[in-house]
């Protein structure tokens, strides 16, 4: 039995109420995420400035070379 307009025009109009309640939550999600990233970064900094502790890596734009360790000898 085949569906009718109105009813195909309700299913879909459904959908887009999932889907905006859904883009809504996930929105909100990433934005606090963001925040989280910021509030971290922001503890790293005074804890970097009160001990004089280094937490984060300067990583260098080379290439890495393999390292001996990891090769096998047949």
């Amino acid at each position: 039995m085949s569906k009718t307009p109105e009813q195909k025009i309700l299913e879909l109009e459904a959908k887009i109420k999932l889907l905006e309640k859904q883009k809504t939550r996930a929105e909100h999600r990433a934005e606090r995420a963001d925040n989280k990233v910021i509030i971290f970064d922001m503890l790293l900094d005074m804890a970097e400035k009160e001990y004089n502790i280094r937490f984060r890596k300067n990583y260098k734009p080379e290439l890495s070379t393999p390292s001996k360790k990891n090769t096998k000898k047949h």
